[in-house]
Parts: C-alpha cells; sequence; structure tokens
C-alpha cells in the first residue's frame, strides 16, 4: 500500500487533527523519513488548488476546508455549529474561565442553549460554583481547532501565535479555523459595553 496515499486516508479519516505520533505508528515508520512524505502531500493540495488543505499545527497534521469554502458550507455540513453558537464559543475562549451568569449577560437567554451544544459536542466543561456554573474550554476544543491541550494561558497564548496569519475577526477564526491577526482584540467588540457589576476582566 501507497504510504502517501495511507497518510491522505488517515487524515480524511480522522476528522480531525492526527499527531506525528499516531503517523509515526501507522506507517512504523521515523519522523526522519515520513517528513518528505508528508510535505509531498502538502504540496500536492497546495497545486491542485483544491478547496482542501493540509497543514501542520503545533506537531499535528489536519486536512481542512480552505477559509473561503468553510463559510459556505457550514448550513449543510453537519458537524459544523451555528453562527451564534461559535459567537458563544468565541467568548468562552477569550474570556475563560467565565461564569455562566455572566455569559448569559453578554449574550442573552439563547446562551444557554449555546452552552448545552457546546458541552455535548465536548467543546467546554462547566463546574458548579455557587449558584452559576464557571465555564472553560475542553482538549476536544483545541484538537476542533488545532492546538495543543494545555492550561487556559497555553490555549489563550497559542490562539494569540495563530492569530498572525490573517485578519479576520475571531469570530471567523472559530467558523473556519483559520488563525486571526488580532483574535482578542476583533472578540472585545463582539461584547457590549457592560456595567462594573458583570464587566468580564
Amino acid at each position: 500500500m501507497d504510504e502517501k496515499n495511507l497518510i491522505e486516508a488517515a487524515l480524511f479519516a480522522a476528522g480531525g487533527p492526527v499527531t506525528e505520533a499516531q503517523l509515526k505508528s501507522l506507517l512504523n515508520r521515523s519522523s526522519t523519513y515520513m517528513a518528505p512524505i508528508i510535505d509531498k502531500l502538502i504540496e500536492e493540495y497546495r497545486l491542485r488548488h483544491s478547496p482542501l488543505e493540509i497543514v501542520k499545527l503545533e506537531g499535528k497534521y489536519v486536512m481542512q476546508l480552505k477559509a473561503e469554502y468553510s463559510a459556505s458550507v457550514m448550513s449543510i455540513s453537519p458537524k459544523e455549529l451555528t453562527s451564534p453558537v461559535l459567537r458563544t464559543l468565541s467568548i468562552i475562549a477569550y474570556y475563560q474561565p467565565i461564569m455562566q451568569n455572566e455569559l448569559v449577560n453578554v449574550r442573552g437567554q439563547a446562551t444557554y442553549d449555546h452552552v448545552t451544544v457546546l458541552e455535548e459536542r465536548g467543546l467546554i466543561e462547566k463546574r458548579k460554583n455557587g449558584r452559576t456554573y464557571e465555564i472553560t474550554t475542553t482538549d476536544a476544543f483545541c484538537d476542533y481547532f488545532g492546538l495543543t491541550p494545555g492550561d487556559v494561558e497555553s490555549i489563550k497564548k497559542q490562539i494569540k501565535n495563530k492569530a498572525k496569519f490573517k485578519k479576520e475577526s475571531l469570530t471567523k477564526w472559530i467558523e473556519s479555523g483559520v488563525p486571526d491577526i488580532n483574535a482578542f482584540n476583533a472578540v472585545k467588540r463582539l461584547v457590549p459595553v457592560m456595567n462594573k457589576n458583570t464587566d468580564i476582566k
């Protein structure tokens, strides 16, 4: 079986980021041996002008839709989240850990439904905190957007680093999986002015 085709099949079947260790195990080959094969595959996708691309993010490889296609097909893709839910997720990603009642103050009553969807997808987790819940993103969130799991500050730092590549709002970045040049300032514009009691630091 052709090794390059096997790597391509693995990236397609995974539906998300695949680690170098997983590919090494699949091929029973060293990183040095695999590197030029993967590089050739990435270049082939680039040259064929396909709506798909293969990118390396934080030591992982992912086959994904290019940004210019993802928004157009989102409505018929069962794996994709709706724009309102993604917008809520972008707020959580920026402000985490965030209290659910503060999130509701920002996003409105529909937030409860959004949080339910995100929790069912495993992208966030809730911890009881007094009369409300503290919400953070999960390792599944990192996998979904090609980030390396870690503590909250590590995740925020990765988002900032990825933000150097594209001039889009954080919502656009969340929707497409494409990094954004000024994600943290962009998401602030999504947040309405709040009073001192509800201001999220």
